[in-house]
């Protein structure tokens, strides 16, 4: 019984007999316990012919010359892709992240990629960051997306010396920053004001460290909070350049003033303990939604909004801080603002309707800037931590509520709550005037010299006394002309309701802000409209859509 031929005249294995080897002619079978031959295969066969490599050395060197240029095509397509899924180009291709991808774009941090923020440096950071992502890509395939999506852990997140560092040294900085802005009042006029102050960003000869802004990163705080996104912190420890552990508690946390080591135990052992870093107070630098605040205030300064509009600053506010289900909906909350004036300004309605709707438009605009309804995500969804003006920031800690602890009872003494403590106080008026450097007197140790400061100087004028030296008179008159001084401290603390009534909310404003307030109070007080504070002064308002009245409330 002979093989069967194929078709090409080769054996049925396919391969062709060995060079100068004729395939014997067909015999008899072999015996079942005969040795059976194995046919030696070259390893190199294509198509059934086997592949030659070339005998000359200019042959080979090209052949090298080949693979070494398809290696290196594959090594760059490699690299060039692992870093372009690094990029926003490609984190952005997702609908999820048109609201981080939108204020990237707008930040100061624009040429910097997602990766160098996002990835740990190395392999092990690598993968990740890309086990992340196929986690997130099967989120959104599968459309179990969050809405919105929850800014990153900063615990997950590279050190900020692998991050922040890089670019940003510390102990570099400028020891004082001046720091001014234009902004209007959400009152009947939308009065203009100029504010003006020095940050301490770093220590040095001007200034101790322990008065610095960076303070809390050049030596080292840990502290511990219950809430994920860490927007409230109860218990803070920081040690002394003597190597003293001093430890501060929330005083809503505090059960028993004498004996709180009960209630530091319970701290431990509910949460993570958390050493601050950069990323603590900059949690938004890398893509910052715009706030609405900073952004009506240049509409105004530049004209794009009528500064004469009555209380167009405070309307503008009702709708830039709510959360409205799409774009449709904000529209026409905006267009309700003709509506207020047709009610209350009949005038202002016939004479400024040009600029009233101008005003609409800028205000659409700036909404779709710092909203995205299909993600769910306002003005207010992501707080910044940088600040205490909107959201709590710096008052999380420096709030005046942490109080020290020592060998277990809980003293009166707390967090630095000043506003020097981290910039000079600043000055809210018609003018910025003289910004004070250097240590300050020991007069200013006084908590309450704010206060008491009248019986060093009892003329505006500080011309011709020590004070002069650092002040000039406009910095008095900014302070002075708000009201604030004749706003009686004495009852403030039994009676303040009927202080504030009586003396007008505004001049407690200069000083305090909302979150301040919010510690004892739940409903807003001051008259700022914020994520936590809007309200109405009784004006009669126009008709929303079906499910939205006044006021409009920021969506959480």
């Amino acid at each position: 019984m002979s093989d069967p031929a194929t078709p090409d005249g080769l054996p049925p294995d396919g391969l062709p007999p060995a060079d100068g080897v004729v395939a014997p002619e067909a015999g008899p079978e072999p015996a079942a316990d005969a040795p059976v031959a194995v046919r030696r295969r070259h390893p190199f066969y294509l198509r059934g012919r086997r592949l030659r490599l070339p005998s000359s050395k200019g042959g080979l060197f090209a052949l090298l010359l080949v693979l070494a240029g398809l290696g290196g095509v594959s090594v760059f397509t490699g690299v060039s892709l692992i870093h372009w899924t690094e990029t926003p180009d490609f984190c952005g291709r997702c609908h999820t992240m048109a609201p981080q991808l939108q204020a990237y774009e707008a930040g100061p941090h624009s040429d910097v990629t997602c990766g160098e923020c996002h990835v740990e440096p190395g392999i092990a950071g690598w993968v990740k960051s890309k086990v992340n992502g196929t986690r997130q890509l099967a989120e959104i395939v599968l459309g179990t997306y969050p809405e919105p999506v929850p800014p990153p852990d900063h615990d997950q997140l590279p050190s900020a010396d692998d991050t922040c560092g890089k670019c940003h040294n510390v102990g570099r900085d400028a020891l004082a920053v001046l720091k001014t802005r234009t902004q209007f009042a959400e009152d009947e006029a939308n009065t203009r004001q100029f504010v003006g102050l020095m940050i301490r960003p770093s220590g040095g000869d001007v200034f101790d460290v322990d008065r610095s802004v960076h303070w809390h990163v050049l030596r080292t705080v840990t502290y511990r909070s219950e809430d994920p996104r860490r927007t409230t912190i109860d218990y803070v420890t920081a040690i002394t350049p003597d190597g003293e552990v001093e430890e501060f508690i929330a005083q809503d946390k505090i059960s028993i003033a004498e004996d709180v080591q009960p209630d530091i135990d319970a701290l431990k052992a509910a949460g993570t303990e958390h050493t601050m870093t950069c990323y603590d107070c900059h949690n938004r630098v890398g893509h910052a939604i715009p706030n609405p605040r900073n952004e009506v205030d240049y509409k105004l300064s530049t004209g794009r909004i009528d500064p004469t509009l009555p209380f167009i600053k405070r309307e503008a506010m009702r709708v830039l801080w709510a959360g409205f289900p799409d774009d449709a909906t904000a529209d026409v909350a905006a267009d309700a603002i003709a509506g207020f004036y047709e009610l209350n300004y009949p005038g202002v309605a016939r004479s400024k309707g040009a600029q009233i709707a101008a005003a609409i438009e800028e205000i659409k605009v700036l909404y779709r800037l710092t909203a995205t309804p299909e993600m769910r995500v306002s003005a207010n969804t992501y707080p910044d931590h940088l600040g205490h003006m909107d959201f709590p920031g710096c008052f999380r800690c420096h709030d005046g509520g942490h109080f020290l602890v020592k060998d277990g009872v809980v003293t009166n003494r707390t967090i630095p709550s000043t506003c020097d403590a981290c910039h000079t106080f600043p000055q809210l008026g018609p003018a910025v005037a003289s910004l004070p450097l250097g240590e300050p007197p020991t007069t200013h140790d006084d908590a309450l010299f704010v206060f008491t400061h009248k019986d060093v100087t009892t003329d505006l004028d500080p011309g011709g006394t020590s004070c002069g030296e650092c002040h000039a008179r406009d910095y008095c008159v900014n302070c002075h002309s708000t009201g604030a001084v004749t706003v009686d401290h004495d009852i403030m603390a039994t009676n303040h309701a009927r202080v504030i009534r009586s003396q007008g909310n505004t001049a407690c404003a200069y000083c305090h802000q909302p979150v301040y307030c919010a510690r004892c109070h739940a409903e807003p007080v001051l008259p700022i409209t914020s994520p936590s504070s809007q309200g109405t002064t009784g004006e009669t308002l126009p008709d929303l859509p079906e499910g939205l009245s006044w006021p409009l409330t920021p969506r959480t």
